[in-house]
């Protein structure tokens, strides 16, 4: 009997540890640190900065993303959707990092963001993708 017992935790803990491992492997999971790169990163994505743009980049991060995260918490922390003064404000700070970030492109890579842009406009127009349930 202790022997069945044994065994039995054996294949739980084989389990357990199974779905741990596939969950950190999956992509759509967040990385150590917290969150994932987000709508500034998916606008840059096939874009390849050099240096001196990265740390343009960085500095410009530094500037918006505080306030833009410390509105959206705002919007949240009420637990009602944002009205069309909300969304107007969080639409202008956004085209505002937007625009600097646009700004250290080249040619080339702004029109890589302004497909990219284009694609999300379309993502966010389709809405949400149905869940697999």
């Amino acid at each position: 009997m202790k022997i069945v017992r044994i065994a039995g935790l054996a294949i739980a803990l084989c389990a357990a540890s199974a779905s741990l491992a596939a969950a950190q492997g999956r992509p759509d999971s967040a990385p150590p640190g917290g969150r994932r790169g987000g709508m500034g990163q998916m606008l840059l994505n096939g874009i390849t900065l050099t240096d001196a743009q990265q740390a343009q980049l960085k500095t410009i991060r530094e500037k918006h993303m505080p306030a833009i995260s410390a509105y959206r918490d705002s919007l949240r922390s009420t637990g009602a959707p944002p009205d069309d003064a909300a969304r107007a404000k969080m639409a202008a700070m956004n085209d505002a990092y937007v625009a600097e970030v646009r700004a250290i492109l080249t040619a080339d890579q702004q029109a890589i963001l302004d497909k990219n842009i284009a694609d999300a406009k379309a993502r966010m127009r389709a809405g949400p993708p149905p869940s697999g349930n």
